[in-house]
């Protein structure tokens, strides 16, 4: 019987493409770009990929967050100030919050079936920041992010840190995330269940869940058919 759920938060619950197209658009107007605002998918590639190499220990996070918009205004042969507008995107994604749609309920209905602790790799101020925006200050009976963690997922050193707080053998843990390369890989490296929350239809490459669901209620009938 699974008791404890570590659950991803961007895009598994927080609707991270919503809030950060929003900053994107407003940074961009700041920095009197306002035409590279409809290049959101563009920007939302490099930074995809940013984050990808993070997770692979290739890039720190303080050069992360100038990198995706160095790579971006270069792609878009525009000079602007990387530094600057990454202030403006940042300081407005730290009180820009959405939850993704049915996500309010999964969280009340998995409250219900046992513990649930958050596990992100996000920056504490925009985690803690958006979590407070959707009113979910105070919900999860522990967050762990990767910076003030030290290591991020898919390490297993991340997820060692969460179960010796969590105090629940891994086998009563079931991880919970949309994410291939953090969520399921560091679920696969740190021998834990988990299950893929896979909207979009994806074939998995590179992990291997040990369930998918393509909604909430999937993941709810995967916890109550567990033994």
């Amino acid at each position: 019987m699974k008791t404890d759920f570590l659950l991803d938060a961007d895009e598994t619950i927080l609707d991270f493409v919503r809030s950060s197209r929003e900053c994107f658009a407003a940074a961009m107007e700041g920095a009197g770009l306002p035409a590279l605002a409809a290049r959101y998918d563009e920007f939302k590639a490099v930074n995809d990929g940013v984050w990808r190499e993070y997770e692979r220990g290739e890039i720190a996070k303080s050069a992360l967050v100038l990198a995706r918009f160095e790579r971006f205004f270069a792609r878009c042969g525009v000079q602007a100030d990387a530094r600057a507008v990454n202030e403006r995107y940042f300081g407005r994604l730290c009180r820009t919050g959405y939850l993704l749609g049915g996500a309010r309920e999964f969280l009340d209905e998995l409250k219900r079936r046992g513990r649930v602790w958050l596990i992100t790799n996000g920056t504490p101020a925009a985690q803690y920041g958006r979590l407070d925006a959707v009113g979910l200050h105070g919900f999860f009976e522990g967050v762990f992010v990767s910076d003030e963690i030290g290591f991020a997922k898919p390490d297993r050193r991340f997820f060692e840190y969460a179960l010796a707080r969590v105090g629940a053998p891994r086998e009563r843990c079931l991880v919970i995330g949309d994410s291939l390369s953090s969520d399921i890989a560091g679920a696969n490296n740190a021998g834990i269940e988990c299950v893929w929350y896979n909207a979009a239809g994806k074939e998995p490459v590179g992990a291997c869940p040990d369930h998918t669901a393509r909604t909430y209620a999937e993941i709810l009938r995967i916890i109550d058919q567990r033994p």
